[in-house]
């Protein structure tokens, strides 16, 4: 990709891209946005030292044109520093803006590419890192991008950070099985319940492990007949009620 500063470029690199990428420093060039926009291309627009309210109207001129939008969180700094990247300004565009997706364009130091791992996990589906082959290349660009091997072990790392997030449904693994049996609790006779004695609140604990009546049930079971003795310390089960109505 490349990122148009002028009319001329951009309708040279209109049969280059397929996509137009447009400069925290434009966001507020309306008759050049709105130029990209007459293309009939996904925008990419970096938000760099801006305002949310310049933002609001920057996105209003691009929605006029239905063209498909990322917005990109930027630090308008080269290099940015950590303490300056502000990852969290992702969240917020985020919330601002659900109709877009949302990145990140990063100008921080490569060092672990720990910054594009919180920005991936805080929900930017979209990363810009500028990349070199050589960092000591002259130049304002070369000695901050990423290089092969910063790109090796971001993808590495990233792997690792998506097999930990696992999915966003949330319900009981398989291997939690074992556990959700012998963990929880499990309804059982605080002390002996003659056989015909109405069950109170007060004859009943509950201890694991979970392989009995649950404990959510407490009150499906209260006001129930006992059908024989029950010793304490006994796992009530449904064999030793008689139920006055479904369980």
């Amino acid at each position: 990709m490349s990122t148009p500063f002028d009319v001329e470029s951009a309708l040279f690199l209109n049969e280059l891209m397929d996509v137009f990428k447009i400069s925290s420093s434009d966001i507020t060039n309306k008759p050049f946005i709105e130029f990209l926009c007459d293309f009939g291309k996904p925008i990419l627009l970096s938000t760099g030292a801006s305002h949310l309210w310049e933002i609001e109207e920057a996105v209003g001129w691009i929605e006029r044109y239905d063209n498909p939008l990322a917005l990109l969180h930027c630090v308008l700094n080269y290099p940015t520093a950590d303490e300056n990247a502000n990852l969290g300004m992702i969240l917020s565009l985020r919330e601002k803006f659900p109709q877009a997706l949302i990145g990140y364009s990063d100008h921080t130091l490569p060092g672990d590419m720990q910054i594009l791992e919180v920005a991936t996990v805080l929900g930017a589906q979209i990363l810009e890192k500028h990349f070199t082959f050589d960092k000591t290349l002259p130049g304002n660009d070369h000695y901050h991008a990423m290089d092969r091997d910063d790109l090796k072990r971001f993808h590495q790392r990233l792997d690792r950070i998506f097999n930990l997030v696992g999915s966003c449904r949330k319900e009981p693994l398989s291997s939690e099985a074992p556990a959700i049996a012998n963990a929880r609790r499990s309804l059982v006779a605080a002390r002996s319940i003659p056989a015909g004695k109405t069950i109170a609140a007060e004859d009943l604990t509950w201890k694991r492990p979970g392989h009995g009546i649950s404990p959510r049930d407490i009150d499906r079971v209260v006001g129930q007949v006992a059908a024989r003795d029950i010793d304490a310390d006994s796992l009530i089960s449904l064999g030793m009620i008689v139920w006055k109505t479904d369980m």
